[in-house]
């Protein structure tokens, strides 16, 4: 398989789609940091430990990316009869979908680190070493970052491998792309409300008076909440949301949700394709 890795590996370095890629993730990291310096110099903005939105903010749209460069890498092995050869030749359908998802979740890497190099320099240039010392918990948003990226990885590329037409394997992902942020809109919302909220009534005396601690209607829970909790925990777009936010605690039960949804997703797809007719 070693083999198919390094191929695919050379021909994901002169894709035009990954570099493409590339130069939109530097152009937004530099855009993203001039805007910060232009409104804390405007003092229309207090940015403290919330630099963080904007390191990682690459992960709101990252799928987006994917799901671009991921039909578009796989479907050339389609429509130039790569596949085919491959099998010809005598290399496993099995290793051949595994070289694929291997490649796809390197690119992912790759556009990781770019964003993450220029963010890096864009932070020292515009803003000053405080934009990076103030962030916190590195290592954990690093880290979810990278299972985020490979559920990514494998959801795009087992729909990719199954579809042979790039242009129907793109619109297919991009519409799920648009499911994930609807799904986030909703699930991670519901879930940021308190269980006990404040409001403002009007008294008999016509004086206003601030109720406190009084039970929030929209407050999930129950089975719900578990239900919700449990989404929220395999949905890579919901996990980027916290990977953003500089107030989140993290904890081990997200990344090992990621990560055995990945290797259920990886392992579906080379069932499949193994029974897949390759015309």
């Amino acid at each position: 398989m070693s083999k198919l890795i390094y191929a695919n590996l050379v021909r994901m370095i002169r894709s035009k789609v990954f570099w493409v890629s590339e130069i939109f993730l530097t152009g937004y990291s530099i855009f993203v940091y001039a805007m910060g310096m232009i409104n804390v110099r405007n003092n229309s903005l207090t940015i403290n430990n919330g630099w963080t939105v904007y390191f990682f903010n690459e992960m709101l749209f990252i799928h987006v990316v994917m799901a671009v460069f991921i039909p578009f890498f796989i479907g050339v092995e389609y429509s130039d009869g790569t596949i085919r050869n491959k099998i010809a030749v005598g290399h496993t359908r099995i290793d051949i979908y595994l070289a694929n998802v291997i490649v796809c979740y390197v690119a992912g890497l790759l556009q990781f680190i770019t964003y993450s190099v220029v963010s890096a320099l864009s932070a020292l240039f515009f803003i000053g070493p405080y934009a990076l010392t103030s962030m916190g918990q590195i290592p954990w948003r690093v880290g979810c970052s990278l299972f985020i990226i490979l559920a990514y990885t494998a959801a795009f590329s087992l729909i990719a491998m199954l579809d042979a037409n790039k242009a129907r394997a793109v619109v297919i992902e991009l519409v799920l792309a648009f499911v994930f942020v609807m799904l986030v809109m909703q699930i991670y919302s519901d879930l940021q409300e308190p269980e006990l909220t404040n409001r403002v009534v009007m008294s008999e005396t016509g004086e206003m008076v601030l109720e406190e601690n009084i039970p929030n209607s929209k407050y999930v829970s129950g089975t719900k909440r578990v239900v919700y909790e449990w989404l929220d925990a395999c949905l890579p777009e919901d996990q980027a949301m916290y990977v953003i936010d500089p107030e989140t605690v993290f904890s081990v039960k997200a990344p090992l949700c990621l990560l055995g949804e990945s290797v259920i997703l990886v392992a579906a797809g080379a069932y499949l394709f193994r029974r897949k007719d390759i015309k």
